[in-house]
């Protein structure tokens, strides 16, 4: 052997060791991870790993907005793929399991980028003593699979709005469902002379038209606990201010005054008397978050920190 193929082998010999000692640094860290029953917090394909290596060690209990192959089914299966999964008839069902403790974590759709956040999540997360945890955020897909000439169309009243460009087209009535999942199982049912719109997870095995949605869709899925989350790059607010002149305005001045970003807004029916309204922000929180809020409890007669978290983008 000459000497510069010595060298090439003793360079290589080298890099084979680095990259084991790397290698082995990695696993202990995420074993040491792995130690804490909490979701992914951070996005690429170390999420994927972080959410097995966690679920196989601790065997969550998860209640999720179901049945089977619902959009939920799917964030829950990707945050928590080796966990006790339990499928609930309404989000209000997922945050009982959570508040009681029947479950570690619910995880429930929060908000969709054509059609905002949803009220029932809103309403539990104002009204129980449950935070988000994490955030995950996943493309959707909707796709339609029809029988004969359809009369009537079954589907989620959120997919329904995502797609009512091709559910007019179909000039059928509109029943819906609790889940998606659950719009399939009822067209299964059916004889003829009916559609469905759903994920293509919901309709494998189906012929269907996929891409049906109105635009580009993303919904994000809460995962809320009991504890909710203390760190994260963004923050839930949900408050209520005095029916008087300036009140909001009010109440939102600390968090401009500082300089801190408001990603979302939404005014929510606080369901306790007539015209009285929840707000919900979300925030780019940072170490200004703490001082802010103190301060807008002098303008709110109710404020909750409903979790921080990142968002996970969920892989297809």
């Amino acid at each position: 052997m000459g000497p510069r193929k010595q060298i090439y082998t003793r360079l290589f010999s080298l890099l084979n060791a680095g990259v084991y000692e790397i290698e082995k640094k990695l696993y202990e860290l995420l074993r040491e991870r792995a130690r804490y029953n909490a979701p992914p917090l951070i996005n690429g394909v170390l999420a994927a790993v972080i959410a097995s290596e966690v679920s196989r060690a601790h065997k969550p209990g998860v209640a999720y907005l179901g049945p089977e192959k619902s959009f939920t089914w799917e964030a829950a299966s990707y945050l928590f793929p080796h966990g006790d999964l339990t499928p609930c008839r309404s989000i209000t069902e997922v945050f009982e399991r959570v508040e009681s403790g029947v479950v570690d974590y619910g995880v429930v759709p929060f908000s969709n980028s054509l059609e905002g956040p949803v009220g029932e999540t809103i309403d539990s997360l104002a009204t129980r003593e449950v935070g988000i945890a994490a955030m995950g955020e996943m493309r959707i897909t909707l796709c339609i699979s029809k029988k004969g000439s359809p009369r009537v169309v079954y589907t989620h009243p959120h997919a329904a709005a995502q797609a009512r460009r091709a559910i007019s087209l179909l000039g059928a009535d509109v029943v819906y469902t609790n889940s998606t999942s659950e719009a399939v199982k009822e067209f299964e049912k059916c004889v003829g002379d009916c559609a469905v719109l759903a994920s293509p997870k919901a309709l494998e095995g189906f012929d269907k038209t996929c891409g049906v949605e109105d635009g580009e869709s993303y919904t994000r899925f809460a995962v809320v606990s009991r504890a909710g989350g203390a760190a994260g790059e963004r923050a839930v607010l949900i408050f209520a201010v005095p029916n008087v002149a300036g009140a909001l305005y009010k109440a939102l001045a600390p968090i401009a005054n500082r300089g801190i970003n408001m990603t979302l807004i939404y005014s929510r029916p606080t369901r306790l008397s007539p015209w009285d309204y929840y707000f919900v922000v979300e925030l780019e929180a940072d170490e200004r978050l703490g001082e802010a809020v103190e301060e807008m409890r002098r303008f709110t007669t109710m404020l909750k920190v409903a979790g921080r978290y990142n968002v996970v983008k969920i892989a297809p």
